[in-house]
């Protein structure tokens, strides 16, 4: 763009933009539009319920403020000149003034007669957030073709639907004439920076290699015929590589730069990355050097020819105090997303000689914390997320963070977890009762701690009514394996649970599973998390009181282990233990029949084809009192006979009988006036 052509201060912005009423008298027919199409709303308390009005507030902030004067607000859009004339239109039967006038360009508006938009875009960021959307692809659309007579047929919808792209009636107009699309002025040429003998070379396969590579035209290519051509021409104007096609022609059937006679043409050099090394010192030198003759040439400065185009750099000063570093990165912030300038930064660290990492920490922190400062305004937040960032690129490329003296990154939610994990040690006297299991809970601990042992996967359920010693057998699991350095993830339905297991968690903190489920849903921890590294290195997972856990939050944590462990075997073939009993609280449905609550259970996921069940049937708690643990046995099978709307009779003995002179059952449960020595266990 010419530098007379650019939008550069408030009073060039007035020039194209206006947010304020026309005059009616002068401009009569602008008027009429901007009253019909520039006029937002009216929202908030004139009309709650427009479209715009999020939590009671317009999303698009109207009415604006009056405001006497343009100003260019700091990576935002401008705030543009409202004043208060005291104009007022109606529109929509409100009253509205310059507070409601939408950005408009007074000539485009007259002359499509509709609603535009137009907001001045002149900073490189704009182009930036543009670019993405050039690059993002078309809008595609899923569609079907069926027989009109396909009653009874069975049609596969898998291969009916397509995957098409989408396009509007004038695009297609534009296709179906062949009419240009689009077009480009002045072309572009594509610049190829190579190091000696590697640039590409075309040939028939059906050729002797040998033939290929002794053929003259073979040894020549963009950058060499460059270099021959300032040679052949010594006392000629000198030029930067990418000047050259401003006046000369590639022929790339001949492979030769010919002086230009027509119209010029923009040369670009391809990227080179800074972890390429020395084609990346090419590439500056190319850029900085007029007229080399040769790679050798490239690399003479003062008469001292270098051994690498990175000390030929730093002779000529290009990389002095990464200053190279610091070109690069400044390219980069200029038109990129703040993901790629920290991966950038992050690569810079790991793979090039930085002299101050500090320095450019500091310089770039506000390009890469771009996105971060979205959600939070506090730079402590914000600088931790970056840190955080950072250390998890390093630590992909086996680097660590605190070796470049950067601030001081608050203890890692990634290591904390595996620590804390890692940390949790075994009860002696849980390793020892072991030896005490009974013969169901034996044969259950064995068969799990072979598949352990073994890595084979295998998803167990551990069934049995309460006393039967499900939570003793998890205790003698956790400490055998964790004796022997593994990880054992103990969890449980409910706090209660979770806390008589050493190390024990609920389920849904530890998985982090959505309070809302369905088919389709998955942890909510990513593939790079603490939380997933915790999962990949876990030997036993437990789960009790999943009887009571509906199917789909189980199914979420299979989903989940599968895509982070990158098998399809159930749970990602990792060793799985459920325990529980359904005979006694199933998962809570909202106002649910006794179909759904059923169907909620994890017997009625798909998950359940392939467990295998562990049965423990002796009861260890009640064994003074088996009657009344057979008793509740009868109740929880459904074998109690019952009477009306599936009720039982209880036993007078566990009944507690009720008086109106002993309302809260004193006299029964006991106080310290008759029961003395209730005071000996107060707390």
């Amino acid at each position: 763009m010419e530098p007379g052509s650019k939008v550069r201060t408030p009073d060039d912005y007035d020039k194209f933009i206006s947010v304020e009423l026309p005059d009616p008298e002068k401009y009569p027919v602008l008027h009429r539009l901007v009253c019909s199409h520039m006029m937002h709303g009216p929202c908030g308390k004139m009309r709650p319920d427009c479209p715009c009005m999020v939590n009671g507030e317009c999303r698009f902030r109207y009415p604006h403020q009056f405001c006497q004067a343009t100003q260019q607000g700091k990576d935002s859009y401008p705030v543009y000149r409202r004043r208060g004339d005291g104009q007022v239109v109606t529109v929509r039967g409100k009253e509205l003034d310059n507070r409601w006038v939408v950005p408009y360009n007074p000539e485009l508006l007259m002359r499509y007669n509709c609603h535009i938009n137009v907001e001045i875009c002149c900073s490189i960021k704009s182009c930036k957030y543009l670019y993405k959307y050039i690059h993002k692809g078309h809008d595609m659309a899923s569609f079907a073709v069926r027989r009109g007579d396909g009653d009874g047929v069975d049609i596969n919808e898998v291969k009916n639907y397509r995957n098409a792209r989408m396009i509007t009636a004038p695009e297609a107009f534009y296709h179906l004439f062949g009419f240009p699309l689009y077009s480009m002025s002045p072309p572009v040429l594509q610049m190829q920076v190579h190091m000696p003998g590697m640039h590409i070379v075309a040939f028939n396969p059906n050729e002797d290699i040998n033939d290929v590579v002794r053929r003259e035209k073979s040894q020549r290519s963009m950058l060499t015929d460059f270099f021959r051509t300032n040679r052949e021409n010594p006392g000629g104007v000198k030029y930067l590589y990418r000047e050259f096609p401003e006046h000369f022609r590639w022929i790339k059937s001949k492979k030769q730069w010919v002086p230009r006679k027509q119209r010029i043409q923009i040369g670009r050099l391809v990227h080179a990355h800074l972890a390429e090394g020395e084609r990346h010192y090419l590439r500056v030198l190319l850029n900085h050097v007029k007229g080399p003759t040769s790679y050798v040439d490239l690399r003479t400065h003062q008469g001292v020819t270098y051994e690498t185009f990175r000390e030929a750099c730093e002779a000529m000063g290009f990389v002095e105090t990464d200053k190279s570093l610091d070109d690069c990165l400044a390219e980069v912030a200029e038109c990129s997303m703040p993901c790629a300038i920290r991966r950038l930064y992050a690569t810079i660290l790991a793979f090039c000689e930085c002299a101050n990492a500090r320095a450019l920490y500091d310089k770039y922190f506000d390009p890469m914390v771009e996105d971060y400062r979205r959600d939070t305004e506090s730079r402590t937040m914000v600088e931790q997320m970056l840190l955080r960032d950072l250390f998890y690129h390093l630590t992909s490329m086996g680097k660590e963070i605190r070796d470049y003296g950067l601030p001081q990154l608050e203890e890692s939610d990634y290591y904390r977890e595996l620590n804390e994990e890692l940390k949790i040690r075994f009860d002696e006297e849980d390793l020892k009762i072991v030896g005490s299991l009974n013969a169901g809970q034996r044969m259950g601990f064995d068969e799990i701690m072979d598949h352990v042992v073994r890595a084979q996967p295998r998803v167990f359920f551990v069934d049995g009514p309460s006393g039967t010693g499900k939570t003793y057998l998890y205790r003698a699991l956790l400490a055998k394996v964790r004796s022997e350095g593994r990880i054992a993830i103990a969890t449980a339905t409910s706090g209660i649970a979770a806390s008589i297991m050493h190390g024990g968690r609920t389920a849904h903190s530890c998985f982090k599973i959505p309070i809302t489920l369905d088919d389709n849903t998955v942890c909510s921890f990513t593939k790079q998390s603490a939380t997933a590294e915790l999962l990949r290195r876990a030997a036993l997972v437990i789960w009790d009181e999943v009887a009571m856990t509906k199917r789909q939050a189980v199914e979420v944590l299979e989903r989940t282990l599968r895509d982070i462990m990158g098998s399809d075997q159930p749970f990602g073939g990792k060793v799985m233990l459920f325990g529980g009993d359904f005979r006694q609280v199933l998962p809570v449905v909202a106002r649910g029949t006794r179909a759904q609550i059923t169907d909620a259970t994890l017997l009625r996921s798909y998950i359940w084809q392939g467990v295998r069940r562990i049965e423990l049937t002796q009861n260890m708690r009640a064994q003074c009192d088996t009657w009344f643990a057979d008793y509740l046995l009868r109740i929880g099978n459904g074998t109690k006979e019952t009477f009306g709307d599936d009720y039982v009779h209880l036993p007078k003995d566990v009944v507690i009988q009720w008086g109106s002179e002993d309302k809260h059952g004193d006299k029964q449960l006991g106080t310290k006036a008759n029961r003395p020595d209730l005071a000996s266990h107060e707390r």
